[in-house]
């Protein structure tokens, strides 16, 4: 490669926990990292929403949802040691939610980022650069080797050495098309879940659990959002996340938004009492729905083609990570993006040691 090789350059696309970790390692190893993100804010499905509205006596309200992953719990040394320092940073924070399961299980102690979701990957990428609400269209592959990316509303991005894509397997294959098609034609066989998300407001209910999994119907998992550490709600009222299970989703994957809210809510009302404290009907304050297209990897996927946690491509300067490709959850697409980065640093490395030799000889 003809470019300069100080310091390396690389882009990763997608800011989740993958792409975060990802970065981190790269600037470890003394990469300059700059990250694209197509929504308005870094965390991918490390996600908080905040939400608004006027109540009844004409205050202005406002609560905020944990409306992808909400919780995780550290297995693995490297991990653990990494959460640790996350901890100490105060971008995450210990918890021992009280559970309600179809089976019996010891509520063990897990962690949440705090003051938000996305605030861990924040704590892990510092000092990237970051452009939000850029859409990556596609890649492009200079004759000298150096990597350039194109997005809406923006001019082509670059040159960069190397390219880590850290976003579900459907959208990375149609970046690697023409550039890795062996991998474009893996990625577009594993299938990743569908999730419809629900975030309500309702009036204080007499709720004992903080979490429960409903053992029929279309909630999957049902969370009390004000009680995790650092959430709050209004005064009287309960603040409620509920994830609508795999099956349901997928079979109402287009379906209206408001449709979808109206079944999930009723699903969510047959989990809580029928009436407040005082006998009344218990009041909805506010309620909308996401949509996850891509909410985690099916567990009937096909992990044949590579049991590696990340793909790297060192002649290419081409990488993938992303928790479809080390089992699905949290700590999953940090292992995948943390190896990404070790892969990359080592070329890195050996490119800097020719950078010397070349120099050397001149």
């Amino acid at each position: 490669m003809s470019i300069d090789t100080s310091p390396v350059r690389v882009a990763v696309i997608g800011s989740g926990l993958a792409g975060a970790a990802c970065a981190a390692g790269l600037r470890s190893a003394g990469a300059q990292v700059t990250l694209f993100e197509k929504s308005r804010n870094v965390g991918g499905r490390m996600a908080t929403r905040r939400a608004g509205w006027v109540s009844a006596d004409g205050a202005e309200q406002s609560v905020t949802f944990d409306h992808g992953a909400q919780c995780f719990t550290p297995v693995r040394p490297r991990f653990k040691a990494v959460m640790a320092r996350a901890v100490k940073a105060g971008s995450a924070i210990a918890w021992c939610p009280r559970l309600h399961v179809a089976w019996p299980v010891a509520a063990g102690p897990c962690l949440v980022a705090t003051p938000t979701m996305p605030a861990l990957c924040s704590h892990l990428m510092a000092g990237a650069t970051v452009h939000l609400n850029l859409t990556v269209r596609r890649l492009q592959r200079a004759a000298d080797g150096a990597w350039y990316v194109a997005t809406d509303g923006a001019p082509l991005a670059g040159p960069f050495h190397h390219v880590a894509l850290a976003i579900p397997p459907a959208q990375a294959a149609v970046l690697l098309a023409g550039h890795h098609d062996r991998w474009a034609d893996a990625l577009m066989a594993k299938r990743m879940d569908p999730c419809w998300t629900l975030m309500v407001v309702t009036d204080e209910v007499d709720w004992p659990w903080d979490a429960a999994e409903p053992a029929r119907g279309p909630l999957a998992w049902v969370l009390r959002n004000d009680r995790v550490p650092g959430r709050t709600a209004p005064s009287g009222s309960a603040v409620w996340t509920a994830h609508a299970t795999a099956e349901w989703s997928a079979a109402h994957l287009e379906d209206d938004a408001q449709a979808v809210s109206t079944e999930l809510q009723s699903a969510l009302r047959a989990q809580l009492p029928r009436t407040r404290p005082d006998g009344q009907p218990i009041r909805v304050h506010h309620a909308t729905v996401h949509r996850w297209r891509f909410a985690g990897p099916a567990f009937d996927c096909d992990d044949s083609f590579d049991s590696d946690e990340s793909w790297w491509d060192e002649p290419l300067g081409l990488g993938v990570c992303g928790d479809f490709l080390a089992g699905g959850g949290v700590e999953a697409a940090w292992h995948s993006g943390d190896e990404l980065a070790d892969c990359m640093a080592a070329s890195i490395e050996r490119m800097e040691i020719e950078s010397q030799v070349e120099a050397a000889i001149r």
